[in-house]
């Protein structure tokens, strides 16, 4: 991800981060999705063509630990999350250092003064990185196979061989069928020549195992509709079963008082009335 950072020159003279998708003959394409949820859905900060001297590379990260050291009248970056990197100068150094009354550099209003008081963390020193070129960035294509452009379309489904060939980007342009790949290593082109074919076994494995395991799916799909239906089956059938046999014994006990019935009505005697 730290190879697609970029920052971005607007019209209010500030820099802002943003992630390179494309680039072209004369410019970058970058979107500002990080900083989306933060902006508040800013329309001028959704994905957008950028002329290559509006753009710059972020500043190397300092991996040595030390912490820089400021001083009144030095030229910095301000770092505000809402507006990007605006340029500055220390004014007066407050608290030890660990705060800084720092007055704005305004290009569309330069005779406007603006001050500020800062925390160390947001201060830097100015991004030296001159503006990207062309040169910055290598980009190639790589044609991919019709039976595996499907499979070549899935999410990081090319992400060892990007991390081999030490590209940004690597995805499927589509409808062409062509893998974009960009880098800003010189050697990554040569890289992903000498491996593509590796890599195209790769998804021609990686497809056969897809359509073996689909094909396990719908099996399993079928086998489990089939057990279902047989459970359903056989306990409508047990229903059945109970009911008839519930019936039967209902009509067998009704027989049984009826011939009871009889016959107590035989053995008793008949009472005749006399005539008197």
């Amino acid at each position: 991800m730290e190879d697609l950072l970029v920052e971005v020159l607007l019209d209010d003279g500030h820099y802002y981060e943003a992630i390179l998708t494309d680039v072209t003959d004369t410019e970058i394409v970058v979107t500002f999705e990080n900083m989306l949820t933060v902006m508040g859905g800013r329309k001028d900060l959704e994905t957008k063509n950028y002329p290559f001297a509006k753009a710059r590379l972020p500043p190397l990260k300092d991996t040595t630990g030390a912490a820089p050291s400021y001083a009144e009248g030095q030229e910095i970056e301000v770092d505000c999350t809402l507006f990007g990197y605006y340029r500055a100068t220390i004014k007066e150094i407050l608290i030890d250092g660990e705060f800084f009354s720092v007055q704005h550099f305004n290009p569309k209003y330069p005779i406007v003064t603006c001050y500020e008081i800062v925390p160390v963390d947001r201060i830097r020193v100015p991004n030296p990185n001159p503006p990207l070129t062309k040169d910055d960035f290598v980009k190639f294509h790589i044609n991919i196979p019709t039976n595996l452009r499907d499979i070549a379309k899935k999410y990081r489904i090319h992400k060892d061989f990007q991390l081999l060939i030490g590209a940004a980007i690597c995805r499927l342009e589509p409808g062409s069928g062509v893998l974009v790949c960009i880098s800003r290593a010189d050697w990554s082109k040569k890289a992903a020549y000498e491996l593509i074919d590796i890599h195209i076994n790769t998804l021609r494995e990686k497809a056969e195992g897809f359509k073996k395991l689909e094909e396990k799916a719908i099996q399993l799909r079928s086998k489990l509709e089939e057990e279902e239906f047989f459970k359903e089956w056989t306990e409508r059938i047990g229903e059945n079963i109970h009911v008839s046999t519930s019936e039967q014994s209902t009509s067998g006990l009704g027989e049984q008082e009826i011939s009871s019935q009889l016959k107590r009505t035989e053995a008793e005697p008949m009472l005749v009335e006399s005539e008197h």
